[in-house]
Formats: structure tokens, sequence, C-alpha cells
């Protein structure tokens, strides 16, 4: 649900057709390029609050409430063709997809610790799927399947224009099925004492590297203290008669 935002990049001109053809006869399609910005900016806003309310109500219903705001703004865009409402439910839409991002990436992360950035690429070509899918239903088989082009002020024909609303049912459905399922079936991570005991000794082992990390950092003044003293002048030595012999030279240690 979160990557159909990006369609509506793409759909620029079908909704100020929509839209001017249902008194926002004012309209242009320079002014529906706010849309996209719109939900991005309100999607921005609000992606660390997903994180904290699903801390406290709990994934699946995040994902309950996000779909509540999707599909509270379908509704508002199928009731209510006017411009500023428009603005308005895009906004509520980044709502959604703001909330639901983030916490189902995470929950994914603690099922698979040792593959952090494979899930994340995963759960993001999933944003890039759904785009790639809603962008050809709309163009080809829903709002302008007869392939019209625009006038010269960049309206579509009106067939074509109020096809939009047939296409914002579909898309309403569309978001209902998949927040259904992912209800259904996200299975919030239960953490127990195996993790807390795997958590507990990565914490040593990376305790243990540290001090071996300054164990082994030595200043120069300490090497060259080191070097005089009999024990390593005598490894010293061992270290270059080997050299030598290994060479084929002859040394004389006195």
């Amino acid at each position: 649900m979160s990557g159909s935002k990006y369609t509506w990049s793409s759909m620029n001109s079908y909704f100020a057709s929509y839209l001017h053809y249902n008194g926002n006869e004012w309209v242009k399609p320079t002014h529906t390029y706010l849309l996209m910005p719109s939900t991005d900016f309100i999607n921005n806003c609000v992606l660390n609050f997903g994180v904290v309310i699903s801390k406290k109500i709990g994934l699946r219903y995040l994902i309950l409430i996000s779909l509540c705001f999707s599909y509270l703004s379908c509704f508002l865009l199928i009731m209510f063709p006017n411009y500023f409402i428009v603005l308005i439910s895009m906004g509520i839409f980044g709502v959604g997809c703001g909330f639901s991002y983030f916490p189902p990436i995470q929950n994914c992360w603690k099922y698979f610790p040792k593959s952090n950035a494979l899930i994340f690429g995963v759960c993001v070509a999933g944003l890039g799927l759904s785009s790639s899918i809603l962008t050809p239903l709309a163009d080809y088989f829903v709002v302008n399947p007869g392939k019209a082009s625009t006038n010269t002020e960049g309206y579509y024909p009106d067939y074509v224009a109020n096809n939009l609303k047939t296409y914002l049912y579909i898309l309403t459905g569309i978001y209902i099925f998949l927040g259904v399922i992912a209800f259904f079936f996200a299975f919030e991570y239960q953490q127990d004492e195996n993790d807390e005991k795997m958590i507990e000794d990565k914490k040593q082992e990376e305790e243990g590297q540290t001090k071996v990390k300054e164990k082994k950092s030595i200043s120069w003044t300490e090497l060259f203290q080191l070097i005089k003293t009999k024990k390593y002048l005598m490894l010293l030595s061992f270290c270059v008669c080997g050299l030598c012999k290994y060479n084929n030279y002859e040394i004389f240690i006195y």
C-alpha cells in the first residue's frame, strides 16, 4: 500500500481532468503537481511516530490504523471531488503510508538478524513493485484503455476523466484486500531466552574484540622498550639467524 503513492505522479493529468469536469473549472494540470509532494511531506513527518505506535499497540493494530487512513483517503477522493479536499486526502494517505513503513521492516529484521540488508532490499522492492503494477492498471486498463490524448489545455476527455472514479473504487478494494492479509499474516516477533543469550554472547564477543584491539595497539616508545629487554632481543636474534640461514648466509653470534 505504501508503494502505491508513487503512482500519483503519473496521474496528475487524470486528476486535473477529473476535477476540471466536476466543479473545479479553474484547476489546471500544474495544480495537481502538489498531490505527490503533499503525500511525501506528511509521510516523512510521521515515519518515527509509526515506530512508537507499533511499540505501544503492536504491529497488527498499526497495520489496521494505516488501512483506516488509506481507506479514508480513497473515500474522500471519491465522494468529494474538490481540489482542496483532494490535497487533504493525499495528506491523510501520507499518514497511512508513513505509519506502515518502518515497523514491518524492523519486525522482519528481528526474524533475520544476519540478513538485514537483504530484508530491507526485499521490502523496499515491494514499494516499487506496487507502483509498477498500479500505474499500468490505471493507464491501460481502467482510466484510459483507449489511449486518448490530452487537448491543447492539458485535459483528457470527460469520459476518460470520469473513469478515474472507477479506478479509485478498485484501489480501495485493493487496499482493503492487502490490509486484511497483512493484519492476519503479520506475526510480531517474540523475543525468547535464546535471543537474549545470543545478544549477550554478541556483546561479550564485541567486548573481547575491543580488548584485543586495545592490547594490540601500543605506542612506538613501548615497542622500543620491549625490544631493549633480553627476552625480545633473544627472539630478534633467533629471527635474524633463521633469516640468514634461509638465505645461505653465514653468521656468528657471540
